[in-house]
């Protein structure tokens, strides 16, 4: 039972949370996360195609807004994890080159340059 002498909680409503957040916060999100705007817009794309042929093909408004809205959902997560599985892919082939080219140059720090430089060429 509830004591009527606490204070109640007030409820948490959907205009709260945007009220919260402003649009800053989730350009800072794309700006940072690498596969967040990737996923984002595919998932976009598609949601809208599902929803769309839905109604198109006869259903109802609230089930083709469910299915865009899944659909959206699943999608998103599936070209963000893409997105990942790759960067993470290429930045192992690119440290597997960085390692190999400093193993065969005779610079220190990894990199060789392409023509020795010489006093009499500076100017």
């Amino acid at each position: 039972m509830t004591d009527s002498n606490e204070p109640q909680k007030p409820h948490t409503t959907l205009s709260d949370v945007v009220k919260a957040h402003s649009f800053k916060d989730l350009r800072s999100v794309l700006d940072t996360e690498p596969c967040a705007r990737e996923g984002l817009l595919y998932g976009i794309g598609v949601g809208t195609t599902v929803a769309v042929l839905r109604v198109f093909k006869g259903r109802s408004f609230g089930s083709a807004g469910n299915w865009g809205i899944l659909s959206f959902a699943l999608v998103a997560v599936i070209a963000k994890k893409l997105c990942h599985f790759q960067y993470a892919h290429q930045s192992a082939k690119l440290n597997t080159l960085l390692e190999m080219q400093s193993k065969n140059s005779p610079n220190v720090k990894g990199f060789r340059h392409s023509a020795p430089v010489k006093d009499n060429d500076v100017e």
